[in-house]
């Protein structure tokens, strides 16, 4: 063999030597544990299309439909977006502090496996119905923060303790989007109750004022804004189907009517259950019709869209909302008992006897 062979020989072999090492040295640094390092460093969350959490026997499952995703154990109501980003981010947040051991004695210790009362398990599925990550929450750290994890896809996988506290929502009503609607009370120009009316009259800008307000009477300030306020981040304690049987005896009989500055509005359908309260809500426009010209000026086909689209909204809206009955909690339910004579005082602040 000639030199210059035997050269390029050498020369290839100190090249395969070299590329087996930096293999190696790849492979072994990637297993290495390293402080600081994400629990799921490639988790997508765009991929993720189902969650399921569940602790101490109770499970909440989050499915998605479209854009949004939905409780399943609340009859597929919608959930929040908010709710569920935070979730989705407090995983991927999560950081390894150290890793603490696998064995069985361990896990049970750490409240790994069989879980404790305060164990949290997360899975994460695909559209296909796949498990893309199944996760273990278990016991916080004695004398500091973080909690021990462990991931339960894939075989062996270690016990880590995490470098800060991890905080799971675990409760169908965690998620439940039971915000319906925020109208501040000035956008209200009119509203109708049982025994009372209040309006702006017929003066343009004028202040919405209680009517049939007799001599020597006057609004009673704080009760007054408790009923103009009542759809401002109007909630829900509780939801029900509309034809579910704990709701079936209820009779909606008190109504109260809110029209807004845009011409639509709301109507508020009250039941009473001793001391709890019930209500349906759907929307309207008082605009039925809307006609447009070929020579219509540019604004005024602005207004007519919005108008439009607004309808369209509430639409929208009733073919949602009119599949449930809510629960209010007492503090909002007390609005729907009010009526005329508590909405007024003595002129000078006494209330009226």
């Amino acid at each position: 063999m000639s030199q210059v062979n035997k050269r390029l020989v050498a020369a290839a072999v100190a090249l395969l030597a070299l590329s087996i090492f930096s293999y190696w040295n790849s492979v072994s640094r990637a297993e290495r544990f390293e402080r600081g390092q994400k629990f799921l460093p490639n988790l997508n969350p765009d991929e993720i299309a189902r969650v399921e959490i569940v602790q101490a026997g109770e499970q909440v499952t989050l499915s998605r439909q479209g854009d949004i995703y939905v409780v399943e154990e609340s009859h597929d109501y919608r959930a929040r977006n908010e709710g569920v980003n935070r979730l989705v981010r407090s995983l991927l947040d999560i950081e390894l502090a150290k890793e603490v051991g696998a064995s069985e004695s361990l896990a049970a210790e750490l409240g790994i496996d069989p879980p404790g009362e305060d164990t949290v398990e997360v899975a994460l599925g695909n559209a296909a119905g796949n498990d893309m990550v199944r996760l273990r929450v278990g016991n916080r750290f004695e004398g500091g923060s973080g909690n021990y994890v462990r991931r339960l896809d894939g075989e062996e996988n270690p016990i880590f303790l995490t470098d800060a506290t991890v905080l799971i929502d675990s409760t169908a009503d965690q998620f439940l989007q039971k915000e319906i609607v925020d109208v501040s009370g000035s956008d209200v120009v009119r509203i109708d109750g049982p025994d009372f009316t209040f309006s702006t009259g017929d003066e343009d800008g004028a202040v919405m004022a209680l009517e049939r307000v007799p001599a020597g009477k006057q609004e009673k300030t704080s009760e007054v804004g408790r009923v103009k306020n009542f759809l401002s981040r109007l909630r829900f304690s509780e939801v029900f189907l509309a034809d579910a049987e704990e709701v079936a005896d209820l009779l909606f009989t008190d109504e109260f009517r809110y029209e807004l500055e845009d011409g639509s509005g709301y109507l508020v359908s009250v039941a009473a259950r001793e001391d709890d309260r019930y209500f349906r809500i759907g929307g309207y426009h008082t605009v039925q019709q809307v006609e447009i010209e070929r020579d219509t000026p540019d604004e005024e086909l602005q207004e007519k869209a919005d108008i439009l689209n607004r309808a369209e909204e509430m639409q929208e809206f009733n073919d949602y909302h009119g599949s449930w009955v809510y629960k209010l909690d007492s503090f909002t339910g007390e609005k729907l008992d009010l009526r005329h004579a508590d909405l007024i005082e003595d002129v000078g602040g006494d209330e009226e006897s």
